[in-house]
């Protein structure tokens, strides 16, 4: 199923009901509520998928989309969204409203993202006064097709490698989310970011990354 969270911890700027934050009080957290910002801001892909998150069958995280032993096939099929459809129009991960708030919390110094895709974390953060600066080797618009994504473009998205872009920004903080799995686009990212701060989205032993970045990232 789609997880709405790692279980690490896993555009329209300013719009009409956003209090965009004073970055000088948000780094301390004191003054602003994220949890309550992100359940405001515009959501599609959430919009879509929020009323079919469960409890899984095995340990009680949250998905959407299993395939449970205890209900009839038809019926986990009617709790499934077409997967593809939405991670190629929107992104990997499924941005819930907790794990927005999470990210905008720590995104200090801004935020880089090197796979970045259709930009659609950067439009969900920019609405919460995040600057996110976002490349993909292949965006979207740029190409008749990508495996990973569809023509959708929600922010400005350079066209560079995730290594080099990583190195270009060690002010900010590393916004690396559901590195393809089994490959070392992940791995590449970390290794060449100079900075001291990441923000991982994805699986601690699954479908994102190789074994060499879970390696680098338990460091």
């Amino acid at each position: 199923g789609m997880r709405p969270r790692s279980p690490l911890d896993q555009a329209t700027p300013g719009r009409s009901g956003i209090n965009v934050p004073d970055p000088a009080t948000t780094r301390l957290g004191a003054t602003f509520n994220w949890e309550t910002e992100c359940r405001v801001i515009n959501n599609p892909f959430w919009d879509v998928v929020k009323d079919f998150v469960e409890a899984d069958s095995f340990r009680g995280n949250p998905v959407v989309g299993e395939f449970r032993l205890d209900r009839p096939v038809a019926e986990s099929m009617a709790r499934l969204p077409n997967r593809q459809l939405l991670v190629r129009k929107y992104c990997w991960t499924i941005p819930d409203p907790d794990t927005v708030a999470f990210v905008a919390e720590h995104a200090q110094g801004g935020l880089v993202d090197p796979i970045a895709g259709t930009g659609y974390w950067a439009y969900l953060l920019t609405q919460l006064g995040i600057d996110v600066v976002c490349y993909d080797l292949n965006p979207g618009a740029t190409l008749v097709t990508n495996g990973w994504h569809g023509g959708d473009l929600y922010a400005e998205v350079g066209a560079k490698d995730c290594a080099e872009a990583a190195a270009l920004h060690p002010d900010r903080t590393l916004f690396l989310s559901w590195p393809p799995y089994a490959q070392d686009v992940g791995t590449r990212i970390v290794k060449a970011y100079n900075g001291n701060r990441i923000i991982y989205i994805g699986e601690a032993k699954g479908h994102t990354g190789d074994e060499e970045l879970h390696l680098l990232l338990g460091r």
